[in-house]
C-alpha cells in the first residue's frame, strides 16, 4: 500500500495539455505562485483566461482613513458579526448606511464583535480608529472575517471597494476567483485577456462547484477545448471534476503547476507531503482509478 501510494505521485500531478488556447486557472492556488502560473500562460500561449473560485473570508488590512464598502443586493437588517484585531490604541467603526451600529478597541488577538442593523441598510462600512496621531503607513486594524446572519458577507455582497485614505480605490477581492485574476494582472499577463468566473454555489466540493460555473460559460460562449491549471497533486481531480462539468462538448486537458510544498522525488520526506497526496488519492473516485489503470 505504502508502495503505490509512493509510486502515485506522477499519476496525480498530471500534465495533459489539450493545445487549447483558453484557459481556467484555479483561484485557490497561492498569489505568490502567480509568476509561476504566468509563466505557463505565455509558454502554451493561452489567449483567453479564465480565473475560478469561491468566496474567501472578508479579511482585510486598514491604514488610518481606509474605508471598506460593502454595498448588498438590497437593503438588509439582521445580526452582524465582524472579527477583528489590531494595534494598540486602534479600533474601528461599522456604519450601516449613516448609523454606527458598532464602535470598539481592537487588541492583539482577533475575536468577535457583534452588531444589529435594525433599520434595513443597502450599504455597510468598515474603517479603523486611533487614540493619538498615526503615521500614514501604519497598519492598525484586521479583519479575518464579516458574517450577516451566520453567513459570509462575501458570499452575499453586490460589491466590495477599498477606499484608501490617499484617494485610491481597491478592488475587495471578495472570491478567489477575483484575487486570481486580480494576482494575474499584476504578474503582467494582459487584462483584457483575463475573466473573473466566481462561484457563490458550493455543493458537494468547490472544485465541483467552480467546475460548473466555468461548463455553464463554455456553453454560453461556444468554448470546445480548455486546459485547467492546477497545482501539483490536484491535478488529476480537478480535470476530472471539469470533464464531468463540461460533459462530451469540452475537450479538457491538464497542467500543474509545481507545488514548492511537493518537490518531486523528494515530497514523501515531509508529513505534507504525503497528507497531500494520501486526501488527492482519497478525492479520486475509485471507479475512475480503476478505469485510468486499464487504458
Amino acid at each position: 500500500m505504502l508502495l503505490m501510494i509512493a509510486l502515485s505521485f506522477p499519476f496525480l500531478a498530471v500534465n495533459e495539455p489539450s493545445g487549447a488556447r483558453t484557459a481556467v486557472v484555479e483561484g485557490w492556488i497561492p498569489e505568490d505562485l502567480m509568476p509561476a502560473v504566468k509563466r505557463v500562460l505565455v509558454e502554451h500561449g493561452y489567449d483567453r483566461i479564465y480565473t475560478t473560485g469561491t468566496p474567501r473570508n472578508c479579511s482585510h488590512t486598514f491604514r488610518l482613513h481606509d474605508t471598506l464598502d460593502i454595498e448588498m443586493p438590497e437593503p438588509v437588517q439582521g445580526g452582524l458579526v465582524l472579527n477583528a484585531c489590531g494595534a494598540s490604541g486602534a479600533g474601528f467603526k461599522v456604519i450601516a448606511d449613516t448609523t454606527v451600529i458598532l464602535e470598539h478597541k481592537v487588541a492583539g488577538v482577533c475575536i468577535d464583535h457583534r452588531a444589529e442593523i435594525r433599520t434595513p441598510a443597502r450599504r455597510i462600512r468598515i474603517t479603523p480608529t486611533f487614540d493619538g496621531i498615526a503615521k500614514p503607513e501604519w497598519e492598525l486594524l484586521f479583519t479575518l472575517f464579516v458574517k450577516f446572519e451566520g453567513r459570509n458577507i462575501n458570499a452575499l455582497q453586490r460589491s466590495v471597494v477599498m477606499h484608501k485614505a490617499e484617494g485610491t480605490t481597491d478592488p475587495g477581492l471578495p472570491t478567489y476567483a477575483d484575487v486570481a485574476a486580480h494576482a494575474l494582472i499584476k504578474a503582467g499577463v494582459p487584462r483584457d485577456g483575463v475573466t473573473s468566473l466566481p462561484s457563490y454555489v458550493v455543493g458537494e466540493s468547490r472544485t465541483v462547484s467552480n467546475a460548473r460555473r466555468f461548463a455553464d460559460d463554455a456553453k454560453s460562449h461556444n468554448i470546445n477545448q480548455v486546459d485547467v491549471i492546477s497545482l501539483g497533486v490536484h491535478a488529476r481531480r480537478s480535470r476530472l471534476a471539469y470533464r464531468e462539468a463540461c460533459g462530451d462538448a469540452v475537450t479538457v486537458g491538464i497542467v500543474s503547476v509545481d507545488d514548492p510544498e511537493l518537490k518531486r522525488g523528494r515530497w514523501w520526506l515531509s508529513l505534507i507531503g504525503w497528507y497531500k497526496v494520501v486526501k488527492e488519492l482519497i478525492g479520486v473516485p475509485a471507479t475512475y482509478l480503476i478505469d485510468e489503470t486499464k487504458r
